[in-house]
């Protein structure tokens, strides 16, 4: 294994703070919220830690416990160090290509009533505001642990691109949902579909 995995590379992160037992890198995993952005879980954990001594990036060393039980604790080694620092400055410094579910539906909005994919997508503006609330309740309570400013920075990312996320419906919804009527003309409308708009005629 040459190359660090996402999962890998979070797994050393901890380990570089200091040697640990897995149940304490589960513990560090739940108090930071880690599943949320990484690939890390208690599974994982426990997969990952033979593959990363295999390949010397950590060593093991067994201890007994005060229960008589015989414990692992892990130890980033120096290949490790290595290994995390090179994986880091390219986490840094190349943007990640993202796939976002909303592209699915903004490519197909033309089959909604017209309505319809605009209430959608303000229910989805609404919700990206409710979750920039959260994350900046979650910003006051970094900041009142003292929290690193590297580490507050993981909260602060997804605010900027929630926000920027709303300023793209704001202009989708004023540029293009107007347009809707004129590509579902077009034959774009799928069977039983009908724009929820008054039809002369009809009360």
């Amino acid at each position: 294994m040459d190359t660090l995995s996402n999962a890998e590379t979070a797994l050393l992160g901890l380990l570089s703070e200091e040697p640990m037992y897995p149940y304490q890198i589960e513990r560090h995993v739940a108090y930071r919220d880690m599943r949320f952005w990484t690939e890390l879980s208690m599974s994982s954990i426990y997969k990952l830690l033979p593959k990363l001594e295999k390949s010397g990036f950590v060593t093991r060393t067994n201890r007994i416990s005060p229960e008589n039980r015989l414990r692992a604790l892990y130890t980033i080694s120096e290949k490790g160090k290595r290994a995390l620092r090179k994986k880091l400055e390219m986490l840094l410094s190349e943007p990640e290509h993202v796939r976002w579910r909303i592209d699915i539906g903004t490519y197909n909005c033309d089959l909604l009533p017209r309505g319809k994919a605009r209430a959608s997508l303000q229910k989805y503006r609404e919700a990206l505001k409710e979750k920039i609330a959260e994350y900046e309740k979650l910003l006051k309570f970094l900041h009142d642990e003292r929290c690193p400013a590297h580490r507050y920075g993981v909260a602060t990312r997804p605010i900027f691109l929630m926000k920027g996320e709303m300023q793209w419906v704001d202009s989708y919804l004023v540029r293009f949902v107007k347009t809707l009527p004129a590509a579902v003309s077009r034959g774009r409308k799928m069977k039983g579909a009908e724009d929820d708009a008054p039809r002369s005629g009809n009360p």
